[in-house]
C-alpha cells in the first residue's frame, strides 16, 4: 500500500489527524462529549494520535490473517484500481495501559469483514499509553493507498542476450 502520490503517507495521516481533532475527540461519556479544534489540542495529543494511527495503518497493511481478508474487502470498495481507499474513521477507545478495549466504525456491508477488523485491532497493544488527560475515544482516519504500479523491468532485463 505504498503511495503513488505526491504528498508522504506520514503527511496524509497529519492532516487527516488535524482534520480529526477538530472534528473532535469525544470523551467516553455521553453527556459530556466535547471537541478540541486542533490549534487547542495539546502536542502531545497530537502525537499521540499519529502515532495510533500509523500503529493501526500498520496492522492493516500486514501479511496475514485475518488482515489478508479485511484488506481484500476494503481493495473491492476502491472507487478506481488505481485509487486509493476511502478514509475510513474509526473511534479508538485505549485503556491507561494503550491497550485497546473497543473501536466503532460505520459498518461494512459483510459480517465476515467486521469480525475481521475487531479481531484485528480489539485486544491489540499500542507500545505507548495515550497522554494521561486526553479525551477518549480517539477517532482516527485510515486510508490504504493506491496500490504502487509495477515497476518496468530494467532494460537489461527487456535485451535479447547478444551472441
Amino acid at each position: 500500500m505504498r503511495s503513488t502520490s505526491k504528498s508522504s503517507p506520514l503527511s496524509r495521516v497529519t492532516r487527516w489527524i488535524a482534520a480529526l481533532v477538530g472534528a473532535g475527540i469525544a470523551s467516553t461519556t455521553p453527556v459530556a462529549a466535547q471537541s478540541v479544534a486542533p490549534s487547542a489540542a495539546p502536542v502531545e495529543w497530537v502525537r499521540y494520535a499519529e502515532f495510533a494511527t500509523t500503529s493501526i495503518t500498520g496492522w492493516l497493511e500486514a501479511h496475514n490473517e485475518p488482515v489478508t481478508g479485511l484488506r481484500a474487502y476494503l481493495d473491492a470498495t476502491r472507487p478506481a484500481p488505481d485509487a486509493a481507499t476511502a478514509p475510513l474513521v474509526i473511534k479508538v477507545w485505549i485503556e491507561r495501559d494503550g491497550k485497546i478495549s473497543r473501536i466503532d466504525y460505520p459498518a461494512f456491508t459483510h459480517a465476515e469483514a467486521n469480525a475481521d477488523m475487531q479481531a484485528l485491532i480489539v485486544g491489540q497493544q499500542l507500545a505507548a499509553a495515550p497522554p494521561r488527560d486526553m479525551l477518549l475515544p480517539l477517532r482516527i482516519a485510515v486510508q490504504l493507498d493506491a496500490p504502487a504500479s509495477a515497476p518496468a523491468p530494467a532494460a537489461s532485463e527487456t535485451s535479447l542476450p547478444r551472441t
